[in-house]
């Protein structure tokens, strides 16, 4: 019998169903590796008794973000793993995709900022271009694309729809024909918050040092990386 991940589920090496916890097992043929395999009779769930693959493992998503967040790249967290790249993500998309954008309060003063980093070759600079809550310092929105109008006005959209009391910005002109004037501050050390958020992210994302010889090959997995490191 071959090796089925998709329908084998992953047990301690009690002999006890993960799936009902039933003792009702019975050996069930062997994987492509030798392993015995086993079916618990109580729900039909088959199992091996544990799996050497270390992309199976209870801990591994909790892993993946921790080291996420701490900055360590992908090849670098797929060698500590122990797994395959493109294993680590896949389960970096499937995180990501169980992470929901934070709610927007009313009547919040936020601060916007973009950062430029580059996908594939330097030839090929994008923006990522974010929000945050001026009180409490935590992502509200982000976007990711060219610096232009477009990929400003998602984020700001976001943050109109919540009436703001202010958005602070730098001086780029373009934030002037997307911001209502009443509510649009460029003063001095206004967005002292958000440029100290820029350093952090680009201490921890090695992508938007200014000077680096890092880049995104995909703006997929980077989306999926920010959702996990501002929303995680």
């Amino acid at each position: 019998m071959t090796e089925d991940h998709s329908s084998c589920i992953k047990v301690s090496d009690t002999g006890i169903c993960k799936n009902c916890y039933s003792k009702n097992i019975i050996k069930n043929g062997t994987t492509k590796s030798k392993k015995q395999q086993y079916l618990c009779k109580n729900c039909n769930k088959r199992f091996i008794e544990f799996y050497s693959y270390q992309a199976y493992r209870k801990n591994i998503n909790s892993k993946i973000i921790q080291f996420t967040k701490e900055g360590l790249g992908i090849r670098g967290t797929a060698r500590i793993l122990k797994i395959s790249t493109a294993t680590l993500l896949k389960r970096i998309n499937k995180i990501a995709e169980n992470i929901s954008q934070p709610k927007i309060y009313n009547h919040q003063s936020y601060e916007v900022d973009e950062m430029r980093f580059f996908i594939k070759k330097k030839s090929n600079p994008q923006w990522l271009v974010y929000a945050i809550d001026k009180k409490c310092k935590k992502v509200v929105s982000f976007c990711i694309g060219k610096r232009t109008n477009k990929t400003l006005h998602s984020v700001i959209k976001t943050i109109i729809n919540s009436n703001p009391e202010k958005i602070h910005t730098d001086k780029l002109r373009n934030y002037q024909y997307l911001i209502p004037e009443e509510i649009h501050h460029t003063k001095r050390f206004g967005t002292n918050s958000i440029e100290r958020k820029n350093l952090s992210i680009r201490i921890h994302l090695k992508r938007f040092n200014r000077k680096t010889i890092c880049f995104s090959k995909s703006v997929s997995v980077l989306i999926s990386i920010l959702k996990i490191y501002f929303w995680s």
